[in-house]
């Protein structure tokens, strides 16, 4: 329901128009199939839709893509028939999807639009009738070196853009966008308990094409089957709630190197550590930007705030940093790049100690004033976010304007993945994303300590003559390639070296799979660029990339109108917008106010003299756009935490700490020579080698793990020291340990 119909009726849940009664749940169930592989997922996505209203119904899902993803096309099956959907351009695919409804026909069409919004919408759906809709999706996965994560929305989440019009129900809430922008995109009615809506599941099979040691998942129970090459990954329960995407994330035995042919084409993964070590690190400029927006409170912003202060403290001498904060306003720690010494880093826990979450996410005003402070030369930008904004092209455009590589780590039970792999992409840098179950605080010091100059650069790749476009290559970011070519060896080589892959071919389903995979990237990369509704040559090149390859994008939609025994022309449906679960872990407050209450079975503004536009726009007042960037300058030091962790025995204070908690700590408390701090020389060195071997306990090396370069600069502190005979000794192990 759009605000003025809730104007209208008085009422903020789904009614029908003839009766006044609350329609019947229309869609029971949503089941995930298909194949992961680390070039991206070939999908089917059933929706299983039955009305228990007394008249026909329209039911609309609304769905976010994931990253890299376009919809291919999909079929509508019930008693009796089949069909599969046609690709038209969507003001073709609209007027026969309506024509469908007016004929009393079922009538299914796929609809996409900015920020890969989807709307299914399924019209005319009989009482009592069940009627399948089977999506087949092309979609990305987050690669790493040695592994890849794949993440799938089973919830739309709320989120920020200045002109929403946001609504809070007793059990929920309701967000309407501008149409401007959006044009008649229907957004769902989001439910506090998800119980009761339909139920999500999934069954799938992982290919690592090397081998796959391990598949996790820290969103759901999982069943897993099958070794070696393959996984065979299902739900532990007989179905769940849609209140969080589906994470799963696959590990490989070594370094990715493959590479797959497929009618004239090549698709190829190659690890970065298959380039060798990073070139010699040159002065980093890095700002870390932290999103301070009111659904990132709670422990994301707690752990973030501690993984930058360790962050800092990992800098050389010679590097030079700062911080911005962001929500609805801007604020930076300085209106220049600091160096890494003591007094500048007590600056910046100063600064983090005053940070809490609250307003707006306007991202773009984040990046704009980070991105100044390493203007003209650049540097590199590490942001925090949940990433929860609508309205993603222009954010995009900033970012690409920036002159920086921004390196993204978002956090959310729901999506944001495929802008912020755009905002990775785009600029040269990374992107990870975690639940908000995971420890933001390690992947954060992981991200930053990849963040380096290349490991190889002037990358050329070749297939028997024909050269496929490449980029540098970065620490931890595997390089992907994608081209028309034929032969049976890549040959890869850049200024320090080379080596050959073989190209093996395909499988038949797997080769398409590829070819297809390159088009929905493609494809939503283009679309990422456009603001507005695609027009001029911009759309044409969008209707042509969709023909090529038979893929849906914003214009170009799926549509299947089924004729049925018993059909009546002229009766409408009822519209029912199928309901999601508020997103796990995000606080309803962030976006919907709570300015409503219920007064004998009707809800009313508190204020009885209130209408809802201006309750709307009160709400919304606190969203207003940055004005301004606020600068601290010098800052009293603040208390220091080493006295805890002098023993290598460390006592854990409270039930909530815990080992990692222990390290991040230690991490921050590096002094600005590279070594822990100590009242003398001798304490300082104990305590070095100490918190050296505890950083190589946990598994970090020095070209490995979230700590390694708090192990390199522990290193070369201890290295430069007057050790004695049994610390010599003592060095000597843990540089072997370090090696590995």
């Amino acid at each position: 329901m759009t605000v003025a119909q809730i104007e209208a009726t008085g009422r903020f849940t789904a009614v029908s128009g003839k009766t006044g009664e609350e329609l019947e749940l229309a869609m029971q169930r949503l089941w995930l199939t298909g194949q992961v592989t680390p070039l991206g997922a070939r999908l089917l996505v059933e929706h299983t839709f039955e009305s228990a209203e007394r008249q026909p119904v329209e039911a609309i899902y609304s769905f976010v893509l994931p990253r890299e993803a376009a919809l291919k096309s999909f079929r509508v099956q019930g008693e009796g028939f089949e069909m599969t959907s046609d690709l038209r351009e969507v003001e073709a695919a609209v007027q026969e999807y309506e024509r469908g409804i007016d004929n009393g026909s079922l009538a299914v069409l796929a609809r996409q639009y900015v920020d890969g919004m989807m709307n299914l919408n399924v019209g005319n759906l009989r009482p009592g009738e069940p009627v399948r809709v089977v999506l087949e999706i092309l979609a990305g996965v987050e690669r790493h070196d040695e592994g890849f994560r794949f993440r799938f929305p089973f919830t739309l989440a709320p989120a920020y853009h200045r002109k929403a019009q946001a609504v809070s129900l007793p059990d929920g809430g309701e967000m309407e966008l501008p149409r401007e922008e959006f044009g008649d995109l229907m957004l769902p009615v989001w439910k506090d308990n998800a119980r009761g809506l339909h139920a999500v599941g999934f069954d799938l099979e992982l290919v690592g094409g090397q081998g796959l040691t391990e598949v996790i998942s820290p969103s759901h129970a999982l069943k897993v089957g099958g070794e070696g090459e393959g996984r065979r990954v299902g739900l532990a329960v007989a179905g769940d709630v849609p209140d969080r995407d589906l994470v799963l994330e696959a590990r490989s035995a070594e370094a990715w190197q493959l590479a797959w042919s497929w009618e004239g084409a090549v698709s190829a993964l190659l690890g970065s550590t298959r380039f060798g070590e990073p070139e010699e690190e040159t002065p980093r400029k890095v700002v870390f930007v932290l999103d301070r927006s009111g659904s990132m409170s709670g422990s994301p912003i707690k752990q973030a705030k501690k993984a930058i202060e360790a962050g800092i403290a990992a800098l050389r001498p010679e590097d030079r940093f700062s911080i911005v904060a962001f929500d609805n306003e801007v604020e930076a720690l300085s209106s220049e790049l600091f160096d890494a010494s003591k007094k500048s880093r007590i600056r910046a826990q100063t600064f983090l100690s005053r940070i809490h979450s609250c307003g707006g996410t306007e991202l773009a005003a984040g990046v704009e004033a980070a991105a100044r402070l390493i203007a003209p030369e650049g540097g590199d930008l590490l942001l925090l976010t949940d990433g929860q904004v609508f309205g993603t092209p222009p954010i995009l455009e900033t970012a690409r304007q920036a002159g920086a590589r921004i390196h993204a780590l978002g956090i959310g039970s729901a999506s944001q993945d495929r802008f912020l792999s755009q905002l990775g992409s785009q600029t040269g840098g990374q992107c990870r994303f975690l639940t908000a179950r995971e420890r933001v605080d390690l992947a954060l010091l992981d991200m930053f300590a990849s963040v380096s100059g290349p490991v190889a650069s002037a990358v050329r790749v070749e297939v028997e003559g024909t050269t496929l476009p490449a980029r540098d290559v970065y620490p931890a970011q595997p390089l992907l390639v994608r081209g028309e070519a034929a032969g049976k060896q890549l040959q890869v080589s850049w200024a320090e070296g080379s080596f050959t892959v073989p190209v093996v071919e395909a499988p038949k389903a797997l080769g398409a799979t590829l070819n297809l995979l390159a088009g929905a990237a493609e494809i939503a990369d283009l679309e990422s660029r456009i603001e507005g509704e695609p027009e001029g040559d911009e759309a044409e090149q969008l209707t042509a990339l969709s023909r090529k390859y038979g893929l849906a994008s914003r214009v170009m939609a799926l549509v299947a109108v089924v004729e049925r025994e018993g059909d009546k022309p002229g009766e409408l449906p009822q519209t029912r917008v199928v309901p999601v679960g508020m997103p796990q872990d995000l606080e309803r407050e962030a976006y919907f106010g709570a300015a409503i209450q219920s007064i004998g079975g009707v809800l009313h503004a508190i204020d009885a003299d209130m209408a809802m536009e201006p309750m709307v726009e009160q709400r919304m007042a606190s969203f207003a756009p940055p004005e301004r960037v606020r600068a601290y300058g010098p800052a009293p030091p603040i208390r220091r935490f080493w006295d805890r962790f002098r023993g290598k025995d460390v006592v854990v204070e409270t039930e909530e700490e815990t080992e990692e908690d222990v390290l991040v700590e230690l991490a921050s408390e590096l002094e600005a020579d590279g070594g822990m701090p100590g009242k003398t020389p001798e304490e300082r060195i104990e305590a070095s080698l100490e918190a050296l071997e505890r950083f190589l306990d946990s598994g970090s090396t020095r070209s490995r793990g979230p700590f390694r370069h708090h192990v390199r600069r522990l290193l070369d502190f201890v290295s430069e020291a007057d050790l004695n005979e049994d610390q010599q000794d003592r060095l000597t192990v843990l540089e072997e340990r370090a090696a590995d």
